[in-house]
């Protein structure tokens, strides 16, 4: 896949602005990568508070240092089948505008990618694409759905 000249400089720029470091994680089979800067927190075992009234992928809020983090479980907000995660790993973002987390299935590795291996949606880990992990379109996705229910 060629990269036109502007992408290239924006990824450069995303590459010098972070740590360089991503981590690379599991929802079932699926892997994403995650700019590790962008990561608040890793939590194993958390307790989940469920909350009613509220689409059936929110899986309810954990308590992280008395801030509360929505759970979502983004195999039921794609609409996959077989959606239930068995692990209790949840990844927080870090974020300025809100704050939630997903639940996912396993923590694979935090490694730092070459400048070439940094692509526009994808991360090269040992010759494998790993596509980026969009939190911003989880949000949207949460901020649409919630002011529905209103």
């Amino acid at each position: 896949m060629e990269i036109d000249e502007k992408t290239e400089q924006e990824i450069n720029q995303l590459y010098a602005a972070s740590d360089g470091s991503y981590l690379v994680f599991t929802i079932h089979r699926h892997r994403f990568a995650y700019k590790s800067s962008l990561v608040q927190e890793i939590m194993y075992d958390a307790k989940i508070h469920p909350l009613p009234f509220v689409p059936d992928y929110i899986e309810g809020v954990l308590n992280c240092r008395g801030n509360p983090y929505t759970v979502v479980n983004t195999l039921k907000m794609e609409g996959e089948p077989n959606p239930e995660i068995e692990e209790k790993i949840f990844l927080l973002f870090k974020r300025e505008d809100d704050q939630f987390c997903i639940h996912i299935s396993n923590i694979d590795v935090f490694f730092e990618p070459e400048e070439e291996e940094i692509l526009e949606d994808s991360v090269k880990y040992k010759q494998e694409e790993i596509p980026l992990f969009d939190s911003d379109r989880v949000e949207q996705t949460l901020c649409k759905d919630l002011n529905k229910e209103e």
